[in-house]
């Protein structure tokens, strides 16, 4: 599993002691004694220079070529090297997906990969296209309009595609018969692509953990999190699929209902939300392959699976609190923001006594453990969740998502 992979890079033994100064000492040094070795004369003069390129050859080149070796430190392309010998691909940028409602003339027909658009306001237009073709039908209204919906996707992929709902209003080449369109829901699932410090994490897991393709828990979170968009995954084996017949279903010795190659993954995208559709589909397909191609599949034979997203258990925040010398409540409010998402993993993942149930806390004394260690906080109070100073609970199928967080300065 992963864990903390932060390895303070050390020069060896062989490259310190490496300076321009110590370099050219020693090259002073070795030289004829009765000479004038002072600054400013031949000898020195003539030494100078190639102590500094021998010191910026050991003090940066030969670290750097160090660093690329192991993937502890390594970056960008050549992490990427480092990746692919243990068959973990860095993901890419995903895109954000959602519906949007078009409203005109009957028979209107819009193609697949038509452009709409956001309008463009203190930030550029972001630009969504169509992935199906659609003909405008229906019963019309009294002005003789028709609404669809159409299934669509951000044209690049990051986190601009997450717009809000009721705000792509605009078509980038317009065409008659259209009169009005809006998504109805939050544009969701863009993510970036992923950065050296969680690429890292996978590579050294990879190598930790070896190749195991027998279907273990570890197995379908490697599998998992090799799609772009997802940042983690909850497993459970042997779940009570009641799509499955009575013989797959045993009870088991804590007397619950159990089924025999059931497999349930419960979905948290990259940004620390119950994944969309389109990444909960990519997931599915990347493990069990396609109808078409069951050479691709991952999974062993005779695995049944569910993927699946959470449903989000919003949890707002309330604090007073003591800021640093130098911090501003907007900065510290988004890291605070920032830090919840490691925290709701492991609240959504806290078992009970019963290891069968996996039902855990947000807990009210945690939230604040985590505001007090964020950067710029020097101490708070009056904390509350959901306006209350209780835990909440959060079952296998939810996952705690962030809601308003109001940070009060304290003075």
């Amino acid at each position: 599993m992963a864990g903390d992979y932060n390895y303070p890079y050390t020069p060896p033994e062989f490259l310190q002691g490496q300076s321009a100064d110590e370099i050219h000492r020693r090259m002073l040094d070795a030289l004829p004694a009765g000479i004038d070795k002072s600054e400013g004369n031949i000898p020195w003069d003539f030494t100078r220079p190639s102590a500094l390129e021998k010191a910026e050859f050991v003090e940066f080149s030969l670290n750097e070529t160090v660093k690329l070796i192991f993937p502890h430190w390594a970056y960008g392309k050549w992490l990427d090297l480092h990746g692919e010998k243990v068959n973990t691909i860095r993901r890419a940028a995903n895109h954000a997906t959602g519906t949007l409602d078009i409203t005109g003339t009957p028979e209107t027909f819009i193609p697949s990969g038509f452009q709409f658009a956001t309008p463009a306001a203190l930030t550029s237009s972001v630009i969504f296209e169509t992935t199906e073709s659609v003909t405008l039908n229906g019963t019309p209204d009294s002005k003789n309009k028709v609404t669809n919906t159409v299934h669509i996707r951000a044209v690049e992929g990051g986190l601009t595609g997450n717009v809000a709902k009721d705000t792509i209003k605009l078509m980038v080449n317009p065409i008659s018969g259209i009169a009005y369109v809006t998504n109805p829901e939050p544009m969701t699932g863009g993510t970036e692509a992923e950065t050296d410090e969680d690429y890292v994490i996978r590579i050294l897991d990879a190598m930790r953990i070896g190749s195991s393709m027998t279907g273990c828990v570890a197995d379908y979170i490697r599998w998992g999190k090799e799609v772009s968009g997802v940042g983690q995954i909850i497993v459970e084996p042997e779940w009570a699929d009641p799509t499955l017949p009575k013989n797959f279903h045993y009870i088991d010795q804590c007397g619950y209902d159990r089924c025999s190659g059931a497999v349930r993954l419960t979905v948290i995208d990259s940004n620390g939300l119950p994944a969309n559709q389109q990444i909960l589909d990519a997931v599915y397909l990347h493990i069990m392959g396609s109808a078409d191609d069951d050479i691709e599949r991952l999974a062993p034979i005779g695995a049944h699976l569910t993927v699946t997203a959470p449903e989000g258990l919003t949890v707002n925040i309330a604090a007073d609190v003591l800021l640093d010398d130098g911090a501003d409540i907007e900065t510290v409010t988004a890291r605070f923001k920032k830090n919840l998402h490691s925290y709701w993993l492991e609240a959504g993942q806290e078992t009970t006594e019963n290891f069968r149930t996996r039902t855990g806390y947000v807990r009210w004394v945690q939230v604040g453990a985590v505001l007090a260690k964020t950067d710029g906080v020097k101490d708070y109070s009056s904390l509350t969740i959901n306006g209350g100073f209780e835990n909440i609970p959060v079952t296998q199928v939810q996952y705690p998502v962030t809601g308003e967080v109001a940070l009060r300065v304290q003075t």
